[in-house]
């Protein structure tokens, strides 16, 4: 036997070995093995462990990643026993919280046009015109979460109202007023502006 050969049959028993220790290997050992393999330094137990995985018709990320339950508030406060003998009451929760959530929602997407624009003043008509560009992402934004949240059907007006309250609450602050003042007013009124050779 050459010397050549040697180390790709010491590598072949080796893998064998490994193969048949992972066969007897519980469920539970298996996928641990699987998260502690250091991929780039044993490519070919890596691959045996996934072959072993997938005969046993195990999924190799069962149990690790959390399950993500969507918030759907009206099935949630549907649930609730006090709601459950009186539906009426629980559309009305439903539809309120609908509107509080997506008013925050919609107000948190708006805050960094208000942060930047009065108490950072970072405003002059370059940059209002991305500001005014960008606003609209916020309530589209704010209106899919809600949708995401049960906002479907008759919640969807729940939906629309809380957007509307949100924007409000963002035109309240004054931010647009300002973004818009900016935007008509000439060069060098003041406010951050970067040098005239950016």
């Amino acid at each position: 036997m050459s010397a050549v050969g040697t180390p790709q049959q010491e590598s072949w028993r080796a893998l064998r070995e490994y193969r048949q220790m992972l066969a007897q290997c519980t469920d539970e050992e298996l996928q641990d093995v699987y998260f502690h393999i250091d991929v780039l330094q044993y490519p070919e137990r890596y691959r045996a462990v996934l072959e072993e995985l997938a005969s046993r018709g195990l999924q190799p990320v069962a149990g690790v990643e959390p399950r993500v339950a969507p918030l759907n508030i009206p099935e949630r406060i549907g649930a609730v026993s006090v709601f459950q003998s009186h539906p009426v009451l629980a559309v009305m929760v439903s539809a309120l919280l609908l509107s509080l959530y997506t008013e925050l929602v919609t107000f948190v997407f708006c805050l960094p046009i208000y942060l930047l624009a009065l108490p950072l003043k970072v405003l002059n008509q370059q940059i209002a015109i991305v500001y005014l560009l960008s606003f609209p992402f916020a309530p589209i934004s704010a209106a899919g979460f809600g949708r995401r949240a049960g906002g479907v059907g008759w919640y969807s007006v729940a939906v629309l109202v809380g957007v509307a309250l949100g924007v409000s609450l963002f035109v309240a602050t004054g931010a647009l007023q300002a973004v818009v003042e900016a935007l008509f007013r000439s060069g060098g009124a003041g406010g951050f502006s970067l040098p005239a050779g950016f």
